[in-house]
Parts: structure tokens; sequence; C-alpha cells
């Protein structure tokens, strides 16, 4: 092996430590099943091991790793469309019972539970912008859309996030035997999903 092919195996080795966790975190929020999300990811770093010379440097390259994990779910749902409404059965009953084991938490279940009534688009943009970290520059090249209209989703996807785990928490606390009517439920929406 030549220092060449070294120094291209040294960058990817990197380049997978550093991102690996956050591409399958983020397929298996997009794909059908945990197994799509392993095929998904490992795709994604085929794809990156063959245009390597090409990636951009620093964080840029992260937001091409997103990029492209997001093409090879929308081309696998292409190909899979004859299981397309098993897929959205799942996709919204089952998503987050599916990728998280039970909490202790009630608002982590809470959260779990608000994100998977969410419409997919609305999902996604915030599972960008609040658990991968990703500003609504880099969320528009994720998405292939203008920076103006990723903050634009972004906002109305907070907005409705809001609704719907607010609307839980009221739900929750006329639930809870022995809670005072004028006691008020909490508010705070956590800024990031556990994981």
């Amino acid at each position: 092996m030549g220092e060449g092919e070294r120094e291209r195996r040294r960058r990817f080795d990197a380049l997978f430590a550093s991102y690996s966790s956050d591409i399958v975190a983020y397929c298996g929020w997009r794909a059908a099943s945990a197994s799509d999300a392993q095929d998904a990811a490992a795709e994604v770093f085929l794809t990156a091991w063959r245009r390597l010379d090409a990636l951009p440097e620093g964080d840029a390259v992260r937001v091409w790793l997103y990029a492209t994990a997001r093409r090879v779910v929308a081309n696998q749902r292409r190909s899979n469309r004859r299981q397309a409404a098993l897929y959205e059965r799942l996709a919204l009953d089952g998503a987050v019972a599916a990728q998280e084991p039970p909490s202790a938490d009630p608002e982590a279940t809470l959260v779990h539970e608000a994100l998977g009534r969410l419409r997919e688009h609305d999902r996604e943009i915030l599972l960008l912008a609040e658990w991968e970290g990703l500003s609504p520059t880099q969320i528009a090249a994720v998405m292939g859309c203008h920076a103006i209209t990723a903050r634009g989703r972004l906002h109305r996807a907070r907005r409705r996030f809001r609704t719907v785990f607010e609307g839980l928490l009221a739900r929750d606390a006329s639930d809870q035997p022995g809670r005072e009517a004028s006691e008020p439920a909490a508010t705070s929406v956590p800024v990031r999903p556990f994981r």
C-alpha cells in the first residue's frame, strides 16, 4: 500500500469516526426500518470513499454527508414503492417506538410522541436543526433549497411541534389524578430530543 493510499485511508477513517453515528441516527429517523437505515448509512460512506478526493473540507463535509444520506434514503423509498403504505404506517405510528427504547423520563417520551405526530418534512427539519445541530444555511444545503426557505420551514415546524407538544402536556396533566386544575402544565420544550 502506497503513501497516498494510506493517507486516503486515514482521512476516511477520521471522517467515519467523526460522523458515522450522526449519519446512522439521521438515516434511522428517515428510513423504513433499522436495516434500511444501516444500508443507507453504509451507502453514504461507500459514496464518500469513492469520492474522497472531491469531498469538501471542514464542516462542509458534514453537510455533504447529510445531503448524500437524504438522497440515498429517497432512492430507497422510490425503489420500495410497493411497500409505501406499510412504510407510512410504520413511520407515523412506530418510528419513535422502533428507534428508541422506552424512556423513564416522561418529557422525553412526550417529545418523541410529538415528533411522531408531525408530518415527515416538519420532523426532518426539526431533527436536522435540534438533534443534528445544523444551521439554517446547512439545512438548506441538505434539503436542496434556499436558506430563507429553510428558515421559514424551520420556524413553522417549531410552531407545529410546540402546538402538538403542549397538547400532549395538557392531555397528560388532565390524566394525572390529584393534580389541581389550576396548576399550570410545564411548557418548556427541550431544545434537543434525547437519543
